[in-house]
């Protein structure tokens, strides 16, 4: 089976845009060029990104296929290397979208979100 994204919607608050293209299999954004957060992975980097705000949530009934929103960064996906580990990212995800509070995340080399802290 395919992973799919979600469908064109605007999130709230968020000004974050999703839209679904033939054959992507991923949500698409255009982060805002002035706010992307410090630490963004760039060629095959390792990075911590410090102090963000979870603004979205995306998941879909598809092995290990779920995505987080970050408030001025866009949308990020999260480690599918095990059902446990993304299970996990997910609820903690939905914890701080739901309390609104700090998350640092430690972001791979593949631009997967593998680590999670929130406060």
């Amino acid at each position: 089976m395919a992973e799919t994204k979600p469908s064109l919607e605007v999130l709230s608050g968020a000004g974050i845009t999703a839209r679904a293209q033939e054959g992507a299999a991923e949500p698409s954004t255009v982060p805002p060029s002035a706010t992307v957060a410090q630490g963004v992975t760039a060629g095959g980097v390792t990075a911590w990104v410090n102090n963000q705000r979870i603004n979205a949530l995306w998941c879909i009934n598809e092995n290990r296929n779920a995505w987080i929103g970050v408030a001025g960064v866009g949308w990020k996906k999260l480690a599918n290397n095990d059902d446990t580990a993304v299970v996990a990212l997910a609820s903690l995800g939905a914890s701080a979208k739901q309390t609104q509070t700090a998350v640092n995340y430690r972001e791979e080399a593949d631009g997967m979100i593998h680590e999670m802290y929130v406060w």
